[in-house]
């Protein structure tokens, strides 16, 4: 089954971008590419609206990865 993203509303390919930053941080951890100090900085750089999200999927996808 496919799905066309473009057809998504403006604010869940919003959401699908937020994801996308979630897992590449993730990614740089698990690779040893970035300390966890320094992109708990970068969430809380980002709007309040954000910053749950960020850290939920974050913390989601960091699981993941390091299992």
């Amino acid at each position: 089954m496919s799905y066309n993203l473009c057809n998504l509303s403006r604010a869940d390919k919003y959401q699908i971008q937020l994801e996308y930053e979630a897992s590449f941080w993730a990614y740089q951890i698990k690779r040893g590419k970035n300390t966890r100090e320094a992109i708990y900085d970068a969430i809380n750089s980002r709007p309040q609206s954000e910053r749950d999200t960020l850290k939920a999927k974050f913390e989601q996808y960091l699981g993941l990865m390091l299992v």
